[in-house]
């Protein structure tokens, strides 16, 4: 019995496993182009930010340079590092620092995540001595938000195990130093624009007798604040008082420090007189009042019967703390004329900020 052949199956159409693949790589060409043209662009965006920045300070009377920027981390990433970097300020403070590295996600290249840590140099020229305080930093880390005509939006820092050794300074140690620079509220018609700044020092150790009746320890100086009035461009010696005529000054919302004995808290604000002197008012709490006053019959400063006074003031002054009992004393704090009162007695000299 013969076999009759029967019909051919039908042949699949050799081209649509190669459609599909031309397909895919026209997508990945795309997918390409689309991430090297947005890198480029990103990096560029950045790279006039600084430069605008940098003309900005210059206008100001700073002088900034660096080696770079140099950028990397192509295709999914950018990167920015600046080696060298060196700042003269228009007072003659010079700033040297170790190589400074930024990153920022493509997607907000104008936010950068910096590192920095290591050993920071300021120079600060005083006739034909020029006195040098070496800070060592175990850790420096900030994160800085440009506007894209390059100005500052916003900046924090956070520093810790840092060291600072020499010039006026002799020694001084903090574990940790954090602080935070806006955001940025424009003003309109009625009112000035405002920028928050925010920093705490923990752990602070000051030069050996540096410290006074507190101590040479610190545990925590802290302050949330917002400044009022953009500072203008130019020089300080022109900026401060331009600031100043036009209604700037310094807000405190909270201030408060642990120091030895002394526990404060304040809220007030700040300003500048005509002598550019520090000038303004806190309404303060504070405790540790009367151990402060046994430190002073201690080291002399005061008289037996003076101190009884004392002690019979912060009593009658005074109201017991809710959760511990202890006397705490409100007091106001004025900066006027160039110098710094409790209440009414005088206590140390202001110098000018410039």
């Amino acid at each position: 019995m013969g076999l009759r052949a029967g019909p051919l199956p039908p042949i699949m159409p050799a081209m649509r496993p190669n459609r599909l693949a031309v397909a895919a790589a026209l997508v990945l060409f795309v997918f390409s182009a689309a991430v090297t043209g947005y890198w480029f662009w990103a990096r560029q965006a950045l790279e006039r930010s600084i430069a605008q920045w940098r003309a900005e300070q210059t206008e100001r009377g700073y002088a900034i340079d660096y080696r770079g920027p140099a950028f990397g981390g192509f295709p999914f990433a950018l990167s920015v590092g600046f080696d060298s970097p060196r700042v003269v300020t228009p007072q003659g403070l010079t700033w040297q620092g170790p190589p400074v590295r930024g990153t920022a996600k493509l997607w907000d290249p104008f936010t950068i995540d910096l590192h920095f840590p290591g050993l920071h140099r300021l120079t600060l020229a005083d006739g034909d001595e020029t006195p040098q305080t070496d800070i060592l930093m175990e850790t420096a880390d900030g994160r800085v938000t440009l506007q894209i005509d390059g100005k500052v939006e916003s900046a924090r820092i956070d520093f810790s195990g840092l060291q600072a050794r020499g010039g006026r300074l002799e020694f001084i140690a903090v574990q940790r130093l954090t602080a935070r620079l806006g955001p940025l509220r424009p003003g309109d018609a009625d009112s000035l624009e405002e920028l928050d700044l925010v920093g705490e020092a923990l752990g602070v150790q000051l030069p050996p007798g540096r410290g006074g009746l507190l101590g040479d320890q610190v545990g925590r100086l802290s302050f949330d604040s917002t400044l009022v009035g953009g500072i203008p461009p130019g020089k300080p010696e022109q900026a401060l008082p331009a600031w100043r005529d036009r209604g700037g000054r310094w807000r405190f919302h909270r201030l408060a420090t642990i120091w030895g004995p002394l526990d404060l808290q304040a809220q007030g604000r700040l300003g500048l007189d005509e002598a550019l002197r520090p000038a303004g008012e806190f309404e303060a709490a504070l405790k540790g009042a009367g151990k402060i006053i046994d430190r002073l019959i201690a080291a002399g400063e005061i008289k037996p019967e003076a101190a009884l006074a004392a002690r019979i003031a912060v009593a009658a002054m005074g109201r017991p703390d809710s959760v511990t009992g202890e006397t705490v004393l409100s007091a106001p704090i004025t900066l006027r004329q160039g110098m710094l009162y409790l209440g009414p007695i005088p206590l140390i000299p202001i110098a000018p900020v410039l």
